[in-house]
């Protein structure tokens, strides 16, 4: 997905850049309604070297959003149906015993914390999601293609 904003701040190598909200955002969840919730604000990986003030075309990626659904749902279904079958095969498919039950729920905990520490890891080691591409020349702002700068909370 590509938006457009204007970049509010520079930091290292990261921009917080402010954006008119788009029907996207109501689904995306990787921007901060700003203002009166007329306007996002994220940040963003500055590989175009962007600078306060810049008008910029930032991409967010999609497929992170389909890989994060498969771990927080799959993942954890998965691992309860092993605990079952793990707690069957152990008491040889015992009608009366409780332990496929208890097996089942102890991988579907320990599915939730493996889920939880992967996510504790990859938010201190993974890239921004957003990523600001380029910044846009005054002939396009001109053009009337971009949205106008952003002010936030006005």
């Amino acid at each position: 997905m590509k938006e457009t904003g204007c970049v509010v701040s520079v930091k290292d190598d990261a921009a917080v850049v402010a954006m008119p909200r788009s029907k996207e955002c109501e689904s995306c969840g990787a921007c901060l309604v700003a203002g009166e919730g007329k306007e996002v604000v994220l940040l963003a990986r500055n590989d175009a070297n962007a600078e306060t003030g810049d008008m910029v075309e930032v991409e967010i990626a999609h497929g992170r959003v389909v890989a994060a659904a498969f771990i927080v749902y799959v993942i954890p279904l998965i691992l309860t149906i092993v605990g079952f079958l793990v707690g069957s095969a152990m008491v040889e498919g015992d009608p009366n015993s409780r332990l496929p039950i208890v097996l089942a729920v102890v991988f579907l905990v320990a599915s939730f914390a493996g889920v939880w520490l992967y996510d504790v890891r990859l938010r201190r080691t993974e890239r921004r999601e957003a990523v600001v591409t380029r910044v846009l020349s005054p002939e396009e702002l001109d053009e009337g293609k971009h949205i106008k700068r952003v002010r936030l909370g006005g």
